[in-house]
């Protein structure tokens, strides 16, 4: 069965080219193989430095139904929050300038703003940035890259 095509031509599952007429492209389900769309949709902010990781996030987040925005610097981060007023920040631990740590710090000494949940999706993959992530109020600390379906799960 075909899986592809290219022009007149076909290509099956395994890769291999099918002459023309031998076979016919795929039926496209535009759903497939994208998340659900959220019952409960939320307003989630992405802090994230680099710009094409923040984007794709942003996207898929949008594209599972929830409000999103992104910063690239947490100094901006800090500011945005209290004008966004998100549910969930999804934060970067390397950010230049104020890290990631003390994004999240100086959000949960905010009154206002301790609520939100802080989820880390960071390269930091050693105990000591798990422990401190804790310390500093974190929720989770996932290492990239997160499978769309962990993200789904957390933002339902």
């Amino acid at each position: 069965m075909p899986v592809a095509t290219q022009g007149i031509a076909a290509v099956d599952e395994r890769g291999r080219w099918l002459p023309p007429g031998k076979g016919t492209p795929p039926a496209l389900n535009p759903r497939e193989g994208r998340p659900a769309k959220s019952q409960n949709p939320k307003r989630v902010l992405i802090v994230e430095d680099d710009l094409d990781s923040a984007r794709s996030m942003y996207l898929l987040v949008q594209d599972m139904g929830h409000t999103a925005d992104y910063v690239i610097n947490g100094y901006v981060a800090v500011d945005y929050v209290r004008r966004f007023r998100p549910d969930v920040i999804l934060l970067d631990l390397g950010l230049p300038d104020l890290d990631g740590f003390e994004v999240c710090s100086r959000i949960k000494q905010d009154p206002e703003l301790r609520h939100i949940r802080v989820i880390v999706i960071t390269g930091y993959a050693q105990e000591r940035h798990r422990a401190r992530s804790k310390a500093v109020g974190c929720e989770l600390h996932l290492l990239k890259p997160v499978p769309a379906r962990v993200i789904e799960q957390i933002l339902d």
